[in-house]
């Protein structure tokens, strides 16, 4: 696995390859956070054309990044979904949530009435710890 990050004022384009799975979604984690520490980046998109293979703690990972930088008060984009990726995640009824096309009302009303703010990015991050 490796990752690729192109940064451009607010925002992060993440370049996932290779395969993220359990031995390797948190990396996936850990370079979210890493940009939303960042005074200035509100915005992340993760490009998956390179990814091989994810497995459910793959997909849970990304759910968790989503997470993560709509309590910093950003948004998540997922793009240049693989079709075996995109299969994955339409049958685990993530597609909708990942690639943009559904609200993110999954989130528990606590998370979502969280603000831009330093304190809401360290929230995320001890989310992320239970």
């Amino acid at each position: 696995m490796t990752i690729e990050a192109v940064r451009r004022g607010s925002w992060v384009r993440l370049r996932l390859r290779g395969e993220v799975d359990v031995a390797t979604a948190g990396l996936v984690y850990d370079e979210v956070l890493a940009a939303l520490r960042s005074e200035t980046v509100r915005h992340v998109e993760l490009d998956l054309a390179g990814l091989t293979f994810i497995d459910s703690a793959g997909m849970r990972t990304l759910v968790a990044c989503h997470r993560a930088v709509h309590v910093c008060g950003g948004t998540l984009t997922v793009i240049s979904i693989p079709p075996s990726v995109r299969r994955q995640l339409f049958a685990a009824g993530l597609l909708g949530l990942l690639a943009g096309t559904s609200d993110v009302a999954t989130l528990p009303d606590s998370a979502a009435s969280q603000t831009d703010s330093p304190g809401a990015c360290a929230a995320a991050e001890v989310s992320r710890a239970r």
